[in-house]
Protein backbone atom coordinates (compact mmCIF):
# COMPACT_ATOMS: atom_id res chain seq x y z
CA UNK A 1 0.00 0.00 0.00
CA UNK A 2 1.10 3.71 -0.25
CA UNK A 3 2.63 5.37 2.05
CA UNK A 4 0.09 7.22 4.74
CA UNK A 5 0.30 10.50 5.35
CA UNK A 6 -1.45 11.02 9.02
CA UNK A 7 -2.35 14.94 9.23
CA UNK A 8 -5.08 16.60 7.51
CA UNK A 9 -5.41 20.49 8.39
CA UNK A 10 -8.37 22.59 8.81
CA UNK A 11 -8.53 24.10 5.29
CA UNK A 12 -8.12 20.71 3.73
CA UNK A 13 -11.00 19.82 5.24
CA UNK A 14 -13.04 22.75 4.25
CA UNK A 15 -12.12 21.60 0.92
CA UNK A 16 -13.39 18.48 0.56
CA UNK A 17 -16.61 19.24 2.41
CA UNK A 18 -17.10 22.13 -0.30
CA UNK A 19 -17.41 19.64 -3.22
CA UNK A 20 -20.52 18.73 -2.09
CA UNK A 21 -21.40 21.52 -4.43
CA UNK A 22 -21.38 22.46 -7.91
CA UNK A 23 -19.92 25.78 -8.04
CA UNK A 24 -16.82 24.19 -5.69
CA UNK A 25 -16.23 20.83 -7.70
CA UNK A 26 -15.83 23.36 -11.15
CA UNK A 27 -13.35 25.57 -9.17
CA UNK A 28 -11.53 22.86 -7.47
CA UNK A 29 -11.50 20.93 -10.39
CA UNK A 30 -12.31 17.81 -8.11
CA UNK A 31 -15.06 15.53 -6.77
CA UNK A 32 -15.68 13.06 -3.69
CA UNK A 33 -16.38 9.83 -4.25
CA UNK A 34 -16.35 6.95 -0.92
CA UNK A 35 -16.65 3.61 -0.56
CA UNK A 36 -14.60 0.20 -1.46
CA UNK A 37 -16.63 -0.25 -4.54
CA UNK A 38 -16.31 3.65 -6.08
CA UNK A 39 -12.50 3.43 -5.03
CA UNK A 40 -12.27 0.23 -6.63
CA UNK A 41 -13.36 1.30 -9.71
CA UNK A 42 -11.49 4.61 -10.17
CA UNK A 43 -8.30 2.85 -9.91
CA UNK A 44 -9.05 -0.53 -12.34
CA UNK A 45 -9.90 2.68 -14.76
CA UNK A 46 -6.36 4.15 -13.96
CA UNK A 47 -8.81 7.70 -13.10
CA UNK A 48 -6.26 10.01 -11.59
CA UNK A 49 -6.68 10.83 -7.90
CA UNK A 50 -5.89 13.81 -5.62
CA UNK A 51 -5.51 11.35 -2.90
CA UNK A 52 -7.32 8.59 -0.85
CA UNK A 53 -8.51 9.22 2.48
CA UNK A 54 -8.69 5.88 4.87
CA UNK A 55 -9.40 5.10 8.37
CA UNK A 56 -7.49 2.38 10.58
CA UNK A 57 -11.14 0.34 10.96
CA UNK A 58 -11.52 -0.04 7.46
CA UNK A 59 -7.51 -1.26 7.14
CA UNK A 60 -7.93 -3.83 9.37
CA UNK A 61 -11.44 -4.87 8.05
CA UNK A 62 -9.81 -4.91 4.78
CA UNK A 63 -5.87 -5.56 5.16
CA UNK A 64 -5.41 -7.58 1.83
CA UNK A 65 -7.53 -5.02 -0.21
CA UNK A 66 -5.56 -2.24 0.86
CA UNK A 67 -2.41 -3.75 0.49
CA UNK A 68 -3.05 -4.92 -2.86
CA UNK A 69 -5.34 -2.48 -4.63
CA UNK A 70 -4.14 0.57 -3.40
CA UNK A 71 -0.56 1.62 -4.81
CA UNK A 72 2.15 3.74 -4.72
CA UNK A 73 1.59 6.89 -6.71
CA UNK A 74 -1.63 7.20 -4.89
CA UNK A 75 -1.59 9.56 -1.79
CA UNK A 76 -3.15 8.20 1.12
CA UNK A 77 -3.84 9.74 4.24
CA UNK A 78 -5.04 8.60 7.28
CA UNK A 79 -8.21 9.96 9.06
CA UNK A 80 -9.54 9.69 12.58
CA UNK A 81 -13.33 8.17 11.76
CA UNK A 82 -14.43 11.31 13.62
CA UNK A 83 -13.39 13.27 10.37
CA UNK A 84 -14.02 10.92 7.93
CA UNK A 85 -17.87 11.59 9.56
CA UNK A 86 -16.99 15.22 8.59
CA UNK A 87 -15.96 14.75 5.10
CA UNK A 88 -18.50 12.17 4.24
CA UNK A 89 -21.37 12.27 2.24
CA UNK A 90 -23.18 9.29 4.25
CA UNK A 91 -24.93 8.61 7.62
CA UNK A 92 -22.55 5.64 8.16
CA UNK A 93 -19.26 5.62 6.18
CA UNK A 94 -17.79 2.92 5.25
CA UNK A 95 -14.30 4.03 5.68
CA UNK A 96 -12.13 4.80 2.66
CA UNK A 97 -12.67 8.19 0.27
CA UNK A 98 -11.12 9.58 -2.14
CA UNK A 99 -11.11 13.26 -4.20
CA UNK A 100 -10.76 12.55 -8.06
CA UNK A 101 -9.68 15.17 -10.33
CA UNK A 102 -12.95 16.11 -12.78
CA UNK A 103 -12.11 14.57 -16.63
CA UNK A 104 -10.58 16.41 -19.08
CA UNK A 105 -12.76 15.36 -21.99
CA UNK A 106 -11.71 16.17 -25.47
CA UNK A 107 -14.46 17.66 -28.39
CA UNK A 108 -16.86 14.87 -29.26
CA UNK A 109 -16.21 12.82 -31.68
CA UNK A 110 -18.02 12.36 -34.69
CA UNK A 111 -16.45 8.51 -35.77
CA UNK A 112 -18.33 6.98 -32.56
CA UNK A 113 -21.48 5.04 -34.09
CA UNK A 114 -23.37 5.53 -31.14
CA UNK A 115 -24.33 7.97 -28.25
CA UNK A 116 -26.76 8.20 -25.15
CA UNK A 117 -28.18 12.07 -25.11
CA UNK A 118 -30.13 12.60 -21.70
CA UNK A 119 -32.19 15.77 -21.68
CA UNK A 120 -33.00 17.75 -18.37
CA UNK A 121 -32.69 15.27 -16.42
CA UNK A 122 -33.53 16.55 -13.18
CA UNK A 123 -33.20 13.46 -10.58
CA UNK A 124 -29.55 12.47 -9.32
CA UNK A 125 -30.64 8.99 -8.75
CA UNK A 126 -32.52 8.83 -12.59
CA UNK A 127 -28.94 10.09 -14.13
CA UNK A 128 -25.88 7.56 -12.07
CA UNK A 129 -28.91 4.96 -13.03
CA UNK A 130 -28.90 5.63 -16.64
CA UNK A 131 -24.74 6.31 -16.37
CA UNK A 132 -24.75 2.25 -14.70
CA UNK A 133 -27.00 0.94 -17.62
CA UNK A 134 -25.26 2.91 -20.37
CA UNK A 135 -21.61 1.03 -19.37
CA UNK A 136 -23.00 -1.93 -18.85
CA UNK A 137 -24.65 -2.08 -22.30
CA UNK A 138 -21.84 -0.48 -24.07
CA UNK A 139 -23.13 3.40 -24.82
CA UNK A 140 -19.90 4.80 -23.78
CA UNK A 141 -20.12 7.97 -24.82
CA UNK A 142 -23.25 9.92 -22.76
CA UNK A 143 -24.05 13.88 -23.77
CA UNK A 144 -25.92 16.02 -21.10
CA UNK A 145 -27.78 19.56 -21.99
CA UNK A 146 -26.79 21.95 -20.07
CA UNK A 147 -30.09 21.99 -17.83
CA UNK A 148 -28.99 18.24 -16.51
CA UNK A 149 -28.25 17.49 -12.94
CA UNK A 150 -24.41 17.51 -12.49
CA UNK A 151 -22.87 14.16 -13.45
CA UNK A 152 -20.58 14.76 -10.04
CA UNK A 153 -23.53 15.63 -7.71
CA UNK A 154 -22.53 13.28 -4.56
CA UNK A 155 -26.02 11.42 -5.43
CA UNK A 156 -25.22 10.98 -8.95
CA UNK A 157 -22.37 9.46 -7.56
CA UNK A 158 -23.43 7.22 -5.50
CA UNK A 159 -26.28 5.83 -7.96
CA UNK A 160 -23.87 5.27 -10.75
CA UNK A 161 -21.90 2.77 -8.17
CA UNK A 162 -18.43 3.46 -10.47
CA UNK A 163 -20.21 3.68 -13.69
CA UNK A 164 -18.69 7.47 -14.35
CA UNK A 165 -15.29 5.68 -14.73
CA UNK A 166 -15.43 3.64 -17.98
CA UNK A 167 -17.81 6.63 -19.53
CA UNK A 168 -16.87 9.48 -21.78
CA UNK A 169 -19.61 12.66 -20.46
CA UNK A 170 -19.76 15.60 -22.01
CA UNK A 171 -21.65 18.18 -20.27
CA UNK A 172 -23.79 20.98 -22.31
CA UNK A 173 -23.63 18.39 -24.94
CA UNK A 174 -24.69 20.45 -28.78
CA UNK A 175 -26.60 18.05 -30.79
CA UNK A 176 -26.15 20.06 -33.95
CA UNK A 177 -23.00 18.96 -34.75
CA UNK A 178 -24.13 15.26 -35.26
CA UNK A 179 -27.43 15.59 -36.62
CA UNK A 180 -25.93 14.76 -40.32
CA UNK A 181 -23.67 11.68 -39.34
CA UNK A 182 -26.52 10.57 -37.03
CA UNK A 183 -29.78 9.48 -36.84
CA UNK A 184 -31.59 10.65 -33.78
CA UNK A 185 -33.85 8.36 -31.74
CA UNK A 186 -35.89 9.77 -29.33
CA UNK A 187 -37.91 8.06 -26.40
CA UNK A 188 -41.57 8.52 -27.09
CA UNK A 189 -44.83 6.57 -25.43
CA UNK A 190 -46.53 7.33 -29.44
CA UNK A 191 -43.44 5.85 -30.53
CA UNK A 192 -42.54 2.89 -33.17
CA UNK A 193 -42.53 -0.35 -30.84
CA UNK A 194 -38.74 -0.66 -29.83
CA UNK A 195 -38.49 -4.11 -31.07
CA UNK A 196 -39.85 -3.00 -35.01
CA UNK A 197 -37.03 0.05 -35.16
CA UNK A 198 -34.12 -0.52 -37.53
CA UNK A 199 -31.07 1.00 -36.69
CA UNK A 200 -28.76 2.71 -38.62
CA UNK A 201 -25.14 2.22 -38.30
CA UNK A 202 -24.77 5.68 -36.69
CA UNK A 203 -27.72 7.05 -33.92
CA UNK A 204 -27.95 8.96 -30.98
CA UNK A 205 -30.61 7.90 -28.22
CA UNK A 206 -32.20 10.70 -26.61
CA UNK A 207 -33.75 10.14 -23.03
CA UNK A 208 -36.08 13.22 -21.85
CA UNK A 209 -36.85 14.90 -18.49
CA UNK A 210 -38.64 13.06 -16.20
CA UNK A 211 -42.11 14.71 -16.03
CA UNK A 212 -42.20 16.20 -19.68
CA UNK A 213 -40.24 13.80 -21.79
CA UNK A 214 -38.09 15.34 -25.05
CA UNK A 215 -38.57 19.09 -25.30
CA UNK A 216 -40.31 19.84 -29.00
CA UNK A 217 -37.11 21.17 -30.24
CA UNK A 218 -35.67 17.65 -30.10
CA UNK A 219 -39.03 15.97 -31.42
CA UNK A 220 -38.82 18.07 -34.42
CA UNK A 221 -35.36 16.78 -35.28
CA UNK A 222 -35.96 12.65 -34.08
CA UNK A 223 -35.58 10.91 -37.36
CA UNK A 224 -37.47 8.71 -35.10
CA UNK A 225 -39.54 8.34 -32.09
CA UNK A 226 -39.48 4.55 -30.01
CA UNK A 227 -41.65 3.18 -27.69
CA UNK A 228 -41.95 0.63 -25.11
CA UNK A 229 -44.77 -1.94 -25.83
CA UNK A 230 -46.98 -2.41 -22.42
CA UNK A 231 -47.53 -5.47 -21.60
CA UNK A 232 -50.00 -4.87 -18.40
CA UNK A 233 -50.88 -1.59 -16.31
CA UNK A 234 -49.70 1.62 -15.93
CA UNK A 235 -49.18 5.18 -17.04
CA UNK A 236 -45.36 5.24 -18.19
CA UNK A 237 -41.95 3.48 -16.87
CA UNK A 238 -39.17 5.91 -14.86
CA UNK A 239 -36.66 6.94 -16.88
CA UNK A 240 -34.05 5.37 -16.31
CA UNK A 241 -36.03 2.05 -16.49
CA UNK A 242 -37.38 2.73 -19.73
CA UNK A 243 -33.75 3.71 -20.73
CA UNK A 244 -32.29 1.05 -19.46
CA UNK A 245 -34.72 -1.62 -21.46
CA UNK A 246 -34.10 0.85 -24.54
CA UNK A 247 -30.33 0.41 -24.35
CA UNK A 248 -30.46 -3.46 -23.52
CA UNK A 249 -32.48 -3.88 -27.03
CA UNK A 250 -30.08 -1.15 -29.04
CA UNK A 251 -26.94 -3.00 -27.57
CA UNK A 252 -26.42 -4.54 -30.61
Amino acid sequence: MAKLFTKMINSEIKRICSLRHKKYRYNHHQFFIEGKRLIQAALEYEHKLSAIYITNRFIQDNPEWAESSITNNVKVIHLSSKIMEKISNTKTPSGIAAVCILPKVSKPDNNVNRWLYLESISDPGNLGSLFRSAAWFGFNHVGLSKDCVDPYNPKVIRSGMGAHFPLTIHTEFELSGFLKSHKLFGADQNGTELTKVTLPNKFILALGNEAHGLSNDIRQQMSKAISIKRWGFGESLNVAIAGSIIMYQLKN
